[in-house]
Parts: C-alpha cells; structure tokens; sequence
C-alpha cells in the first residue's frame, strides 16, 4: 500500500492505521474478535447499506455480513494521513454464493477513519449498485442496461 503521510508525523504510518489495514486483510467470520483491539466502545460506522453506533452493534451487523460469504479480502492500495484522520483507498474482493453467479466481485472504494488509539469514526464509500445490485441476476441486467444510456 502507498502511503502520503502528512502532518507531524512525517512520513511514518499511525499504528491505529496499519492496524485497520492488517485487521481488514484477515478479517472474517470468525476473526470478528480482531474488532476490539482495533474500535473504540463507541464507534460510529457508517457504510451506503447502514448507520450503525457501539463496538457490540458493529460486531452484530459484520457477523452478519460475513454469516454467507465465502471469502471476502482488501487491498489496500494509497492512503493519506493527517492527524488523528485517514482516507484509505482500496479493492474488496467479495465471492458469495448469490452474487455474481458465486464468481468473484470486485469492488473499488474508500474509508475514512478517525482514531487516537483506537478507531472511534469508520465511513466506508463505494458504489452499493456494482456490488450488489449488479450482480443479481434480472436486477442486475436492468441496472447495467440503464448505466450503459447514461
């Protein structure tokens, strides 16, 4: 991962930062346990899908997420850093059984975290439609339909 660190901090990457990007790299259903050491108790996550307060409420609603994926893995690819704030681009590579005919999706998006030792603010952005609506079969065929007019 590129990293533009600017700030007092130089060029070195914030721990809490490389810790988002490991734990992201190995999260899965039953790695769910990682989100402790990297979330405050009252992070506030956000993604296009839900609004969602509280470690226990997070941990609940990627449990979930995970519940029916077959392999779910990041790459991240550039960041900037400036105090206690990061924007981190990447590439999730998504394989479930209802998407896509159970072949791999790959969609690009961003996370903006805020954090002092832990991660207290998480908003991810990406483009809800590719990822899922895309993928289904007869919603899928109508969206690219109408994205190809545009």
């Amino acid at each position: 991962m590129r990293r533009r660190v600017t700030g007092e901090e130089g060029f070195r990457v914030q721990p809490v930062v490389e810790r988002f990007t490991q734990t992201y790299g190995q999260l899965s259903a039953r790695s769910l346990g990682l989100l402790s050491d990297l979330y405050s108790d009252d992070i506030e996550f956000q993604d296009p899908f839900h609004r969602i307060a509280g470690l226990p409420a997070l941990r609940q609603y990627l449990a979930a997420l995970y519940a029916h994926v077959e392999s779910c893995s990041f790459k991240f690819e550039e960041g900037v850093t400036q105090g206690n704030e990061s924007v981190l681009m990447w590439s999730m590579f998504l394989k479930h059984p209802r998407l896509n005919g159970g072949a791999v999706v790959t969609v690009p998006g961003s996370t903006h975290i805020r954090f002092r030792d832990k991660v207290s603010y998480h908003r991810d952005y990406f483009d809800a439609g590719a990822m899922l609506y895309e993928q289904l079969p007869l919603i899928g065929r109508v969206i690219r339909i109408i994205k190809r007019r545009v």
